[in-house]
């Protein structure tokens, strides 16, 4: 075995045992929901709108997309691996602001755009 061919051999088993040693993160597959936000009667709507804008999220992000008298559309967008459930997170999260009286899912769409 000549020097450069051993050096090759010893190139591929370091990677190899790097392989086995660090598992490849599994990717992240985007899951996307639109949800209306109903504001309690007694609470000031854009208050509210500006807690669920601002409220920091694990893995996602939401974006309102609108509003019409006491409801709030938001749009959230999660990286969800496997054994996940950061929309699911998300949603308790934004669900509990006060000033919300109800949450529902409009549409959950999973898949990468």
């Amino acid at each position: 075995m000549t020097g450069r061919s051993f050096a090759v051999g010893a190139m591929l088993a370091v990677a190899a045992i790097c392989a086995a040693a660090f598992p490849q993160k599994a990717f992240a597959a985007q899951v996307q929901a639109y949800v209306i936000f109903q504001i309690g009667a007694s609470s000031d709507t854009g208050a509210t709108a500006d807690k669920l804008r601002s409220t920091s999220l694990a893995n996602c992000l939401q974006i309102i997309v609108g509003r019409h008298a006491r409801d709030v559309f938001v749009h959230i967008a999660c990286d969800e691996q496997a054994n996940t459930n950061y929309l699911g997170q998300a949603f308790l999260q934004l669900s509990g602001i006060d000033g919300i009286a109800r949450a529902n899912f409009v549409l959950l769409k999973h898949g990468a755009d």
